[in-house]
């Protein structure tokens, strides 16, 4: 396996910045696990990057598995490989993608009968696990509006596991989203402190029509007009400890919710 120059590091480095991922087009995905999954999902990579001093026995397995596929694999000193990581304790495995496209109208699909909305979700922890959630629960688009965090900045991937890979990740406005709603007739269905607690429409409209799931961030909530578009508003009820819920955990319980009445609704 060759070496990697100082010119690619230098390249990888750049990629930590939104600046830089915005002018190159591609984004670094980090980890063994996040990698495994951008295997399985046959997602591919410009180039692998590896410590040998840094990397486990998966690690290296992981290694081979790109090499047998054809992707370069290059070989990273410790302090260098250190050097253009943002995490504190790295695995010694990195690769660099390019950045999928995120148009709405290119990537949604008729026959997808689940899509998440998520609004102004700028946390990249928040934002990361909910892309894990959709993937998980059978959500086959997320559409990001407002002012959430990048989907594809170093700790959204990390934070979905590697369902960034299993995902279509969209940018949009609520305009573009919500024209889409009504022009494929789904139902919109919104999570909010002031919807209903055990709304019993909720498993009916799941069986009969696609739904698109909108959650906001856990400060502000959904606009309101978000909200008056909805056709249905759901509370999660939890003890008055404490003021609400995380925005990734409400938003991961209503998608299970979802889920769980799709499957019924085909067995």
């Amino acid at each position: 396996m060759a070496t990697a120059t100082s010119t690619e590091l230098k390249h990888i480095k750049s990629l930590l910045t939104k600046k830089g991922r915005k002018e190159h087009g591609q984004f670094v995905a980090e980890g063994v696990r996040v990698l495994e999954e951008a295997y399985r999902h046959q997602a591919q990579p410009r180039a692998v990057y590896y410590s040998p001093a840094l990397l486990s026995e998966r690690g290296e397995g992981l290694a081979v598995v790109f090499s047998k596929r054809g992707i370069p694999v290059k070989e990273v000193s410790a302090s260098r490989f250190q050097s253009v990581t943002d995490t504190t304790t790295s695995q010694g495995i990195l690769a660099v993608f390019d950045t999928p496209a995120r148009s709405l109208t290119k990537l949604y699909r008729p026959s997808y009968r689940k899509l998440l909305l998520c609004e102004n979700i700028g946390d990249p922890g928040n934002l990361g696990t909910l892309i894990r959630s959709a993937a998980a629960f059978d959500f086959r688009l997320v559409c990001l509006i407002g002012a959430c965090a990048e989907p594809y900045a170093p700790k959204v991937v990390r934070s979905s596991a590697g369902a960034i890979f299993a995902i279509a990740v969209v940018d949009s406005t609520d305009v573009e989203a919500l024209a889409l709603a009504r022009s494929r007739s789904m139902r919109l269905v919104a999570t909010d402190s002031t919807g209903m607690s055990d709304p019993t429409g909720l498993s009916d409209m799941v069986r009969e029509s696609s739904v698109m799931m909108a959650v906001g961030s856990e400060a502000e909530g959904l606009s309101p007009g978000l909200l008056h578009a909805a056709d249905l508003v759901v509370r999660l009820e939890h003890e008055a400890t404490v003021d609400s819920l995380n925005a990734a955990v409400a938003g991961s319980i209503l998608m299970k919710r979802i889920y769980d009445f799709t499957r019924e609704a085909v067995t």
